[in-house]
């Protein structure tokens, strides 16, 4: 007579597939940190004059719909790395504040496109999720992250 092994309950099964996927190898929160941090600088920093940086961002935010599909492609894949990492909501949601006061000063005609130059929105959230990216896996953040995190108190 064969014996019958007992199955375990459908929520300890649950639980361990949620532990698994929850724990993201580091590998995959180093590339996904890399490319969060890539857009960023794409996006806000690809020509350096002083202080100041122009990017893909400001470039075509003076086309009308060219501006305003950019910014919703690239801050919603900042987004979307930070949903990946799972980064804490509150980043999340600064992140995304960051993003739409963006895409509200492209909305005015002709002094939004000068604004959005120089409001660095996507390099800013992607440093909010690297940041928080970093936490994760143990590395020291970025003195930038420290400021905006004293900011933030």
């Amino acid at each position: 007579m064969a014996t019958l092994k007992p199955r375990p309950y459908p929520a300890v099964q649950a639980q361990t597939a949620w532990r698994a996927a929850d724990s993201h190898a580091e590998p995959d929160l180093e590339r996904i940190r890399r490319s969060a941090e890539l857009v960023g600088r794409l996006s806000d920093g690809l020509i350096r004059i002083g202080p100041w940086g122009i990017g893909i961002d400001g470039v075509l935010s003076w086309i009308p719909v060219a501006g305003e599909a950019y910014n919703v492609l690239a801050g919603g894949f900042i987004l979307v790395q930070g949903v990946r990492a799972r980064v804490p909501a509150h980043i999340l949601l600064g992140a995304s504040g960051l993003l739409l006061s963006r895409m509200a000063f492209d909305a005015v005609p002709l002094a939004g496109p000068v604004v959005a130059d120089l409001f660095i929105a996507h390099k800013w959230a992607a440093r909010l999720v690297t940041g928080a990216i970093d936490k994760k896996i143990s590395r020291q953040p970025r003195k930038v992250w420290r400021a905006l995190e004293q900011v933030a108190i």
